[in-house]
């Protein structure tokens, strides 16, 4: 895909908001979250199983999610600047590097899973999932020293944000999509 100027302001006013630069091949391509899973755009910082079990666990907290790329998403964003990156846990004032963060959020996770099923967590059935999932999110829980609760809280929200947080999301809300800054009238000539 051969990324002009053209093809970037048509990207930015169909919706491509959540578009980033992946580097594919010793060229960078700006992708969507969706793009770069469907191009399988290598993995730079989550291990393959990593990956699984987020793909896993987001996808039950917010159905459409792992479809939707936030796998890649946040691979990205664990490789980004802690300071540019447009992950949750930066607001939530998690430590960087956030990649420590989600690693431990996922080990916890799984440890959980372990304990309750038997099983990791990407050979749950939807049931038992569910159950971690509902174990993760109250308020203050603490698992093996542990915010787990902060983890549920950041996975979700980054979850939602590439699920709903372009105006592609919007529409499938069924709610209008209006910026909160108009481009000026008469920008592009």
């Amino acid at each position: 895909m051969k990324i002009t100027r053209r093809s970037l302001v048509d990207r930015a006013l169909k919706g491509s908001l959540l578009a980033l630069t992946f580097k594919v091949g010793g060229a960078s391509l700006l992708l969507t979250p969706a793009e770069a899973r469907a191009q399988d755009v290598p993995l730079q910082k989550l291990s393959a199983e990593q990956a699984r079990r987020l793909g896993v666990l987001a996808e039950g907290m917010v159905p459409g999610s792992e479809e939707l790329g936030v796998v890649h998403f946040l691979d990205h964003q664990l490789n980004a600047d802690p300071n540019e990156a447009l992950l949750i846990a930066k607001y939530f004032q998690v430590a960087p590097p956030y990649l420590n963060f989600y690693a431990r959020g996922l080990e916890v996770a799984n440890g959980m899973s372990q304990s309750a099923t038997g099983k990791s967590i990407e050979e749950l059935d939807a049931a038992a999932l569910e159950q971690l999932i509902a174990s993760m999110a109250p308020p203050g829980t603490v698992v093996e020293e542990f915010p787990i609760f902060l983890f549920y809280l950041c996975l979700r929200s980054d979850a939602i944000d590439v699920v709903y947080g372009t105006p592609d999301g919007f529409a499938r809300l069924n709610v209008p999509y209006m910026q909160h800054i108009m481009p000026p009238e008469g920008w592009n000539g």
